[in-house]
């Protein structure tokens, strides 16, 4: 199993990029794609062998932990606490391997294979 994570910088900046690569690189991760936005940024895929720790969320206000990982894509997420780190985690639909939580919701920004795309959560 791997760990994904993505490396972004901006266009005016490529060696910045190649130093946070070449960091990662050192510390086992791969660059599994890189991609633009066809603007202003550069986004790296990259990845590790290893398990990817699961957020832990709780029931917002008891302290009680909810089980799995964050699963609200109803709009509804009250019942998620804000202590859940922003990061991509597995896809809860299993849609697709990775979607990404930005502290507060899961968002339509989702990855397999290090290929980036979007979805709504449902």
């Amino acid at each position: 199993m791997f760990i994904y994570d993505v490396v972004s910088e901006s266009v005016r900046n490529p060696q910045e990029l190649a130093a946070q690569l070449s960091r990662r690189s050192a510390e086992g991760w791969e660059v599994v794609q890189i991609v633009s936005d066809g603007d202003s940024w550069i986004h790296a895929f990259v990845r590790r062998a290893g398990t990817a720790p699961q957020p832990k969320a709780t029931v917002a206000g008891t302290g009680s932990p909810l089980s799995p990982a964050p699963s609200s894509t109803s709009g509804n997420t009250s019942a998620v606490s804000a202590n859940t780190p922003a990061n991509w985690y597995p896809d809860p639909s299993k849609r697709y391997e990775l979607r990404y939580w930005n502290g507060s919701a899961w968002t339509e920004h989702v990855a397999t294979g290090g290929v980036q795309s979007t979805d709504q959560p449902k």
